[in-house]
C-alpha cells in the first residue's frame, strides 16, 4: 500500500527513478532485490557531507597533475596528450584572468528540498576513470525531472587538491577522508550548488553486457563511420541493432569518421556529440524495458549483470523497484534537458579542459524557476 501511496501522489519523483534505473542498467534494482542475500550489487558507503567536513579538517597540499600523467579516456592508460591539444589548439580560449571564470565555476548552495540529485557514473573497469557523468534532478515540488550531462574534462573546483582540475579527477578520491564517489559529489556539488542525493556506478563491460541482454542498441548512421580509438566500426548505413561491444565504442567515441566517397572524413568530435549517444542509448534502455511482461521477467533477464552496478548505502531499493517499473516507457519528451557551456582551455601545466563560461544555476533557471 505504501508503495501504491508513492507512485499516485509522486509520479515524476516516480519516473526519475526510472532514468536513474535505466543507466545502471534498469534491472540492476529488481536484480538486487533478487540477488541481495548473495551481495551481487556492490554497495557503497555515501556520505559527502562528512567527507566534506573531514577534507577541510585535513591538511592537502595544492597539486595539479602534469599532462604526461593524465590518464587514457578510453582505457585508462597513460597517453600523449600532444594530440589532444594540437587538436584543440585552433578554438583554444583565450587565457582569462582568475575572476572571469571562478564565478562560472562555483554555484550558491541550494536549498537540498529543492530538488531530488542523482549522480549517474559510468566508469572503466578500473573504477577510476569516469567516462559519462550524468546529474538527474527530481524537483521536489513536482513537475518534469532535469537531465544535464556534466562534462568530464569540465574545469571545476577539487576540495581535495585546493584548486581546479577535471571534473573526472575526483573519481581517484582524497586519501583517507573522502572516497571517489563522495570527492566526485563534492566537485559536482560546488560547480552546480546542488547537493547530490544518490550515486550509481556502471562499469564499461557492464554497460556493454546491458545493452546484450536487452536485446541491443538502434544506431542510424548516414554513412559508414569509424573511430580507432574507442574500437568503433560500422561499415552499413541506415538504422540497425547493434550489439554492446559497439553500443560501447558508439557512446565512447571522441574521434568519429565517416566515409565520403573514397576517403575517411573527421565528423567533429566532441564530448557533447558522446553525452547526446550517451542520453539516447539511456532512453533506449527505459524503452527496451517496456517490452518486458512483468518486472520478475526483467529482473530474470539482468541479474547477470548486477555485479558490474555500485549504488550508494542510502538508495531506497524498494521504493525503486515499483516505480522503475511503473515508468518504463519514459521518452526524451518527458524530460528537460540541457548542456553545458564551454570553452576550450589549457591549464598552465598544458592539460586540455573545457571552462564553465556561464554559472550552472543560470543556465538551469532558463528550464527551471528556482525562485
Amino acid at each position: 500500500m505504501a508503495l501504491v501511496k508513492y507512485v499516485v501522489f509522486h509520479p515524476w519523483r516516480a519516473s526519475t527513478v526510472l532514468v536513474v534505473g535505466a543507466f545502471v542498467g534498469l534491472g540492476s534494482f529488481y536484480a538486487y532485490q533478487v540477488n541481495a542475500a548473495l551481495g551481487a550489487v556492490a554497495v557503497e558507503e555515501f556520505d559527502p557531507d562528512s567527507a566534506r567536513r573531514a577534507i577541510e579538517a585535513t591538511p592537502h597540499p595544492r597539486v595539479e597533475a602534469s599532462p604526461s600523467s593524465v590518464a587514457h579516456p578510453f582505457d585508462g592508460s597513460a597517453y600523449d596528450i600532444e594530440e589532444e591539444l594540437a587538436a584543440i589548439a585552433a578554438n583554444v580560449a583565450e587565457i582569462p584572468e582568475e575572476d572571469s571564470f571562478n564565478d562560472a565555476a562555483f554555484g550558491e548552495p541550494l536549498d537540498d528540498a529543492i530538488f531530488d540529485a542523482y549522480l549517474l557514473i559510468g566508469t572503466d573497469a578500473s573504477g577510476y576513470l569516469a567516462d559519462a557523468i550524468i546529474l538527474a534532478l527530481q524537483p521536489g515540488g513536482g513537475g518534469a525531472p532535469i537531465m544535464v550531462s556534466l562534462p568530464r574534462d569540465l574545469y571545476v573546483w577539487n576540495l581535495c587538491k585546493e584548486t581546479f582540475t577535471r571534473l573526472n579527477t575526483g573519481l581517484g578520491g582524497c586519501s583517507g577522508v573522502a572516497s571517489g564517489s563522495e570527492l566526485l559529489a563534492i566537485m559536482a556539488e560546488d560547480y552546480t550548488g546542488i547537493p547530490i542525493d544518490h550515486l550509481a556506478r556502471v562499469d564499461f563491460d557492464g554497460f556493454a553486457r546491458i545493452v546484450d541482454v536487452l536485446g541491443g542498441i538502434t544506431i542510424c548512421v548516414d554513412n559508414p563511420m569509424r573511430d580507432a580509438k574507442s574500437h568503433l566500426l560500422i561499415e552499413s548505413t541506415g538504422c540497425q541493432t547493434r550489439n554492446g561491444a559497439t553500443a560501447l565504442a558508439w557512446v565512447r567515441s571522441r574521434h568519429p569518421e565517416e566515409l565520403v566517397g573514397n576517403g575517411w572524413v573527421p565528423v567533429g568530435g566532441s564530448d557533447f556529440g558522446r553525452q547526446e549517444r550517451q542520453q539516447d542509448v539511456l532512453f533506449q534502455f527505459a524503452a527496451r524495458a517496456a517490452g518486458f511482461s512483468s518486472p520478475g521477467s526483467l529482473t530474470d533477464k539482468l541479474s547477470a549483470v548486477a555485479s558490474s552496478v555500485r549504488l550508494d548505502s542510502s538508495w531506497t531499493f524498494g521504493s525503486a523497484v515499483g516505480a522503475a517499473w511503473r515508468y518504463r516507457g519514459i521518452s526524451k519528451g518527458d524530460v528537460r534537458r540541457f548542456s553545458i557551456d564551454t570553452n576550450n582551455y589549457l591549464t598552465p601545466s598544458g592539460a586540455a579542459v573545457l571552462l564553465p563560461t556561464r554559472p550552472f544555476q543560470d543556465q538551469l533557471s532558463e528550464h527551471y524557476d528556482l525562485g
